[in-house]
């Protein structure tokens, strides 16, 4: 092989890591807070198989997993209510409640983990009709622990010591899962303290990975005619059995009705603004995903009260617990920084402070250490940007952030890394990995680059907001230049004119792509050209025609795609919405996605999820361009991907 032959050889082999593609998907309801996440909680009942924590030490997502966990049983005059009697309603957005008409009796089941609280209530109240004769009602709480695990992409259990026992001084049933050292505690408590019934009458030490016993509390009372009785049971997790049975103490003293009260409330708070009559449904789909984002999408480290920031903290996300910067401040915080901009700026301090440290690698552990390697451009954009929306809303919070010095050492990472990704030869900014986090095809692709303009846009303003004028007129001349290097060697003839190339090598050749995770439907959105430019409407016509080997297929609910998976994207639906295509605001409510919330892909013709359940920043990005959309006035333009 000559040199020149070699010098035309792929950069980089085109390894991909894609997700498995899903049949049937039974359907779950999620909730959680910033300490727990309840990510599979079963529709039809109400029934708990799993909880998941947040652990810095062990660099993942810890899972305890039961038998179920916990279950609810109901029985009436010795008949059990079936697990079909049972309607789940979502209320405030995220807070599940089931509610049940039976022989009479009214009953209700809550599942809240309120914030600021290590711990879960689940409430079962059971209500006599009024003019019913009598009846004898048991509630019953019940479950097991029998599975821990660590997850961080895969799962593997934790094999111990582990130890259970019930503790007199809180009044609680505890476990210590270990690893050697303790890793998390769960404890479960009845309101009233009661001792639980429990399948193993000595308490100690568990061998192997299995945690032995199961539990049950019990309330039984013979309900008249308007009677009503209940039944409260919690959870507690911690850093090891004592700090998980007090959890439970600080949860009973507060009571359920309090606890349930804060939950709705914090839930109400963070919703978004309404959106006016005749979109009640398009509203409940922004409210549950931001909710979703925001409680997914970042949590407190159970053992160091960090907040990490996740692609999701349900190990249904097939790269659950695990940090991605691009995810994290450009699809997820959007959603964040327009309900709540103090618990953004907690995100920007965390990014620059756990995630700055190898600013651009492909994927991260929760604490900020390598896990994936692989430079990725707009994932160093992707910090810039974050703190520029910040600035645009809270100047005074940004400030404060970079008098810290770690935060402002993690910035100066940050741009180091970026002038470290310029070509002096092109003008030009390289990456190795592609949004989808596959193998670039060529060095410099145009969606990237497009966000490093943005972010050097970003960073002249920052610059000039804490240092006077003069000094961001530099960063702002560099986005400029770049922007001429775009137009310079990244525009090519395309089928409906000239238009962006997908990326290119700064020497003439070019290759013609698009992906939903890094779209060149988003220039317009991102300030880098006119939406009506004749260039950038090439690009979108290209994106819809059949000249895109992944341009949509046929199906109501198509979209562009890529070869990271090959169904139509949530995140392109949302890129659509920020382009103006608002025929999704009325689709989107009729797909099915994951019981609601963004999935990865979903069917072209039933919008039922094909891969990536669980995806909690994306969630968040949907939401956001929710909020774009219908903010702005109706159009009667023209269509998605017309020519133009």
């Amino acid at each position: 092989m000559s040199a020149a032959e070699a010098d035309d050889r792929p950069a980089s082999e085109p390894i991909l890591t894609v997700p498995d593609v899903l049949d049937a998907v039974v359907p779950v309801q999620p909730t959680g807070s910033q300490w727990v996440a309840l990510p599979d909680i079963e529709v039809a009942d109400g029934t708990v198989p799993s909880l998941t924590v947040l652990h810095d030490r062990a660099g993942g997502l810890v899972e305890l997993r039961g038998a179920p966990l916990v279950g609810v049983d109901v029985q009436i005059d010795g008949r059990e209510v079936p697990a079909g009697a049972w309607t789940l309603e979502v209320a405030s957005g995220l807070l599940p409640i089931w509610h049940a008409e039976v022989a009479g009796c009214r009953l209700q089941l809550t599942i809240a983990c309120p914030p600021e609280q290590r711990g879960v209530v689940i409430e079962v109240v059971a209500e006599r009709r009024k003019g019913a004769g009598a009846a004898d009602v048991e509630l019953v709480v019940a479950g097991s622990l029998t599975q821990a695990a660590l997850h961080v992409f895969s799962s593997r259990p934790l094999a111990g010591p582990h130890r259970w026992r019930f503790d007199p001084w809180s009044r609680a049933l505890v476990w210590e899962v270990g690893a050697g050292l303790p890793v998390v505690g769960l404890a479960v408590r009845a309101a009233d303290g009661h001792e639980p019934q429990v399948t193993s009458s000595e308490a100690g030490e568990v061998a192997g990975t299995g945690l032995g016993t199961s539990w049950a509390h019990r309330r039984r009372a013979e309900l008249g005619g308007g009677d009503a009785t209940s039944l409260v049971v919690y959870l507690g997790v911690g850093r090891e059995a004592d700090s998980a049975s007090l959890a439970t103490v600080d949860l009973a003293r507060r009571g359920a009705a309090a606890s349930i009260a804060a939950t709705r409330a914090w839930f109400d708070a963070r919703r978004g603004p309404d959106l006016g009559p005749g979109r009640a449904t398009l509203q409940t789909v922004r409210d549950r995903n931001r909710l979703f984002c925001l409680t997914f999408a970042a949590g407190r480290a159970i053992d160091t009260d960090g907040l990490a920031l996740v692609t999701s903290r349900s190990p249904r996300y097939y790269v659950s617990g695990a940090h991605w910067t691009r995810d994290s401040l450009l699809w997820a915080f959007p959603a964040v920084l327009a309900v709540d901009p103090a618990e953004a700026a907690r995100w920007v301090e965390a990014a620059l402070t756990r995630y700055a440290q190898r600013p651009g690698d492909h994927a991260l552990s929760i604490t900020g250490g390598s896990l994936y390697p692989g430079f990725e451009l707009d994932q160093v954009c992707a910090f810039h940007l974050a703190l520029d929306a910040l600035l645009s809303i809270d100047p005074e919070a940004v400030q404060r952030l970079l008098a810290d010095p770690a935060v402002a050492a993690g910035l100066s990472r940050v741009d180091a890394a970026l002038d470290g990704a310029h070509d002096e030869a092109s003008g030009l900014y390289a990456t190795f990995l592609l949004s989808s986090d596959d193998p670039a095809p060529l060095p410099f692709v145009t969606a990237s680059n497009a966000l490093a303009v943005a972010a050097l846009r970003a960073r002249g303003r920052l610059r000039a907001h804490l240092g006077g004028e003069g000094s961001g007129h530099g960063a702002r001349a560099t986005a400029e230049d770049l922007l001429a290097a775009i137009e310079r060697h990244l525009v090519v003839d395309g089928p409906f004119g000239p238009m962006f190339a997908g990326a290119g090598d700064g020497r003439g050749r070019h290759v013609l792509f698009d992906e939903p995770p890094g779209s060149l439907e988003l220039l317009a959105h991102r300030g880098v050209v006119a939406a009506d430019d004749p260039r950038f409407l090439a690009t979108v016509a290209w994106i819809g025609s059949e000249h895109n080997p992944h341009g949509p297929g046929s199906g109501r609910f198509a979209t562009p795609t890529c070869p990271h998976a090959e169904h139509p994207w949530l995140l392109a639906i949302g890129n659509a919405l920020l382009r103006g295509e608002d025929r999704w605001l009325e689709l989107l409510p009729e797909a099915p996605m994951d019981h609601g919330l963004a999935c990865e892909t979903i069917d072209a013709d039933t919008g039922a999820p094909r891969t990536g359940l669980g995806f909690a920043t994306c969630a968040g990005w949907l939401a956001h361009a929710i909020d774009v959309a219908t903010a702005r006035p109706p159009t009667d333009g023209p269509g998605a991907h017309d020519d133009p």
